[in-house]
């Protein structure tokens, strides 16, 4: 195959609203020639100067108006980037409001489904196991079974009448009374060729190289790692564990013919000279393709 036959593809998450490393990422899809650009969630600033709650969202609507759909708009006519690929993560509470103005080339893939002009299909999924933090829109359980971090109360979740207001909740009453990440998956889109599909979730798969915090604990999902292994589709993309490649050495890893990467976002920690942690790869072969901004293709990543 030709390289003019190649679709090339570049991800990102959790850049959690750092503009520097937003236009490193415009940068990047220029230099690559992508046509197709993946976010993985975490997509807007978590807190306001104020450091409170109340302000998230009317926070992270200034940062969308003011500056991420000037930069979309840039994306697209600055670069080859043809589609916008997005999915929320556990801090965008203010996600919905994305498509209060919406844009043809930006797509939103949460839990829904999108066909490429190649026939590849991408897929989207959301959320992660609860964490310790207080957002709560878009954590679930991970199974019935599966253990909780202790959770800190009042949590909150974004108010149904009131799109700028967070609502109080008791975390373990909330979590308590939702479907599981394990029943949301079994109700994802069907694809028509897995092994031509890539899926986005916010959450890596539990018991990889992909999902360590620090001490080396596992922090994935269970039912993701479950879901690869049962349905093996071609790539499938994380983010949410930023130090993940830091700790194992390795963004990459193989779950039986899946490919499975979490690029992860070292910056965050305002490490000096971190820059963006970022992959681009061309669809139709990901793992011949892969390269990283900042790391080696090193590790346990060899299948």
């Amino acid at each position: 195959m030709s390289s003019t036959d190649s679709t090339k593809f570049v991800f990102a998450s959790d850049l959690h609203g750092d503009r520097r490393l937003y236009l490193e990422l415009l940068d990047l899809a220029r230099s690559s020639s992508a046509q197709i650009l993946g976010l993985g969630g975490d997509l807007f600033p978590s807190f306001s100067s104020t450091r409170r709650y109340e302000d998230m969202i009317p926070n992270q609507r200034t940062f969308i108006v003011s500056f991420l759909f000037p930069y979309f708009r840039r994306m697209t006519e600055e670069s080859p980037v043809e589609r916008i690929m997005l999915i929320p993560g556990n801090w965008d509470l203010g996600y919905p409001l994305l498509f209060e103005h919406p844009m043809e080339e930006m797509i939103d893939l949460s839990q829904k489904g999108y066909r490429l002009k190649n026939g590849c299909e991408l897929i989207g999924y959301p959320y992660v196991p609860p964490t310790p933090f207080r957002p709560k829109d878009y954590e679930k359980r991970d199974d019935p079974e599966s253990p909780w971090p202790p959770q800190k109360n009042p949590s909150y979740i974004r108010s149904p009448e009131h799109r700028d207001r967070l609502l109080p909740v008791d975390p373990s009453r909330f979590l308590g009374g939702r479907e599981t990440i394990r029943d949301d998956l079994d109700g994802l889109p069907a694809p028509s060729s897995l092994k031509k599909t890539i899926y986005i979730m916010h959450s890596p798969p539990f018991g990889t190289r992909l999902d360590l915090i620090r001490g080396g604990i596992p922090a994935g999902s269970r039912s993701i790692k479950t879901f690869i292994e049962k349905h093996q589709p071609l790539l499938t993309l994380h983010g949410h564990i930023h130090e993940s490649p830091e700790i194992s050495g390795s963004y990459a890893d193989w779950i039986g013919e899946s490919l499975a990467i979490n690029p992860g976002q070292s910056s965050q920690a305002g490490k000096e000279g971190a820059g963006l942690d970022a992959v681009t790869f061309e669809i139709e072969r990901p793992w011949e393709t892969l390269v990283h901004t900042r790391l080696p293709r090193t590790g346990g990543s060899d299948k």
